[in-house]
């Protein structure tokens, strides 16, 4: 992180909701952005991803003392827990989004397999520039109901940034949207916006080759996880949490060997080498970050309500498709989940998770799967699952007794 002196603090009289459900919206749009300004080397991405860091690290003392005001019981203090780790938690991907994005605005190592590994990925984030003349004045929220299956981070209009525009802000001719999705919806909205799609994977070395796939897994996997525990702390479910901590695990292992490999193919290369460790040690917080969020609830303590409803009013939302007894086995890829911008999490088999399915990933029945969707997707999604008889609805997922 960059040495700079911190923002003074006073308390203010600032509802605790307030501040985890800005402290949740910035931290996961600051890694979004973070990620794009290594794709495209955007410097002024960069900064802007150290300003939003520099006010949420105020907001987080802000909520720890609000929160200490607000406890008057051992219940109280019980379900408080819960506040003070989700606030940790996304301090935690602040902090990995400051630490990737400071990569770019120091130059260093901001080597063709990061970039090549960040479009491998099941989201991807991009620019595109507004040039049809004939969606002049429209607003975010119109364009939503246009195309579904991506979200706009920000707007670039001439020198200055609306970040985490509001559906009522109009786009106008020249704007770049800065947006999140998948490669098809992206190539959709793009072609609607009167632009082309200008992510082109780079090419890299072979000893590149493996260090960049191993990036993309990581890249993936602790997108998993934050999606994972965030569904787990609304839905009181402590399968998806332990899950989120046998994932921590596994990152933690991945970290250890890509260490390894990293000093031992780039000894010739200390620059290249010190980005790339740096790299996937800030992917590793952010694991660490989706584990303490779920901790609470691993630990049989109650969440508190705050938590739940923080989560609950995000632009994207957590679905389960119930696979009925009568369907026949296929791939995931065949039931086209891609084309409507859906992203599988993970699929329920009994007491079984199986995280990041791909698209040869056979769907059974009786299976449930886990799904992150954008808002406004439900009505398309639903239609597109009858000729399936595959039910879908909001995960709701009560703890078993024991």
């Amino acid at each position: 992180m960059p040495l700079k002196a911190p923002r003074p603090v006073k308390y203010e009289p600032i509802p605790v909701i307030d501040l985890l459900m800005e402290m949740n919206v910035y931290s996961r749009l600051m890694l979004d952005l973070a990620y794009y300004s290594v794709v495209v080397k955007d410097t002024s991405i960069a900064y802007e991803v150290q300003r939003i860091e520099d006010k949420l690290d105020a907001d987080w003392s802000l909520l720890v003392m609000q929160a200490s005001l607000a406890v008057r019981s051992a219940r109280d203090a019980e379900e408080m827990v819960s506040v003070y780790r989700m606030a940790n938690a996304l301090d935690k991907l602040s902090d990995s989004a400051a630490d990737i994005a400071m990569l770019v605005i120091r130059d260093i190592g901001i080597s063709e397999p990061v970039r090549a590994a960040l479009l491998e990925s099941e989201e991807v984030v991009t620019t595109i520039k507004v040039q049809n003349k004939g969606l002049e004045g429209f607003s975010v929220g119109r364009l939503y109901e246009i195309m579904t299956g991506f979200n706009i981070l920000a707007i670039r209009r001439d020198n200055y940034w609306i970040i985490n525009p509001g559906e009522n802000e109009e786009i106008r001719l020249g704007d770049i949207l800065i947006v999140r999705g998948t490669l098809d919806s992206l190539n959709t909205i793009s072609n609607i916006l009167g632009d082309k799609l200008a992510l082109k994977k780079p090419v890299v070395e072979e000893r590149e080759n493996k260090i960049a796939k191993k990036i993309a897994y990581m890249k993936n996997i602790t997108d998993v996880m934050i999606d994972l525990a965030f569904h787990a702390v609304v839905n009181n479910d402590k399968l998806a949490a332990i899950e989120v901590l046998n994932l921590e695990e596994i990152v933690d292992d991945t970290t250890h060997k890509m260490i390894l490999t990293i000093i031992e193919k780039f000894h010739d290369n200390p620059e290249e080498a010190a980005g790339l460790l740096s790299f996937v040690i800030s992917m590793e917080n952010v694991a660490d970050a989706a584990a303490e969020l779920v901790t609470p609830l691993a630990s049989n303590l109650p969440i508190h309500p705050i938590v739940k409803s923080v989560e609950e009013e995000s632009i994207e939302r957590i679905v389960r498709l119930k696979i009925p007894p009568s369907f026949k086995e296929t791939s995931l890829g065949k039931l086209g989940l891609d084309e409507l911008g859906a992203i599988p999490i993970a699929i329920y088999r009994g007491r079984k998770i199986i995280p990041l399915p791909n698209e040869d990933t056979v769907i059974k029945p009786n299976d449930i799967l886990i799904v992150k969707i954008y808002s406004g997707m439900e009505e398309n999604l639903n239609e597109k699952l009858d000729n399936y008889n595959i039910e879908i609805e909001g995960i709701e997922i009560r703890e078993e007794e024991d």
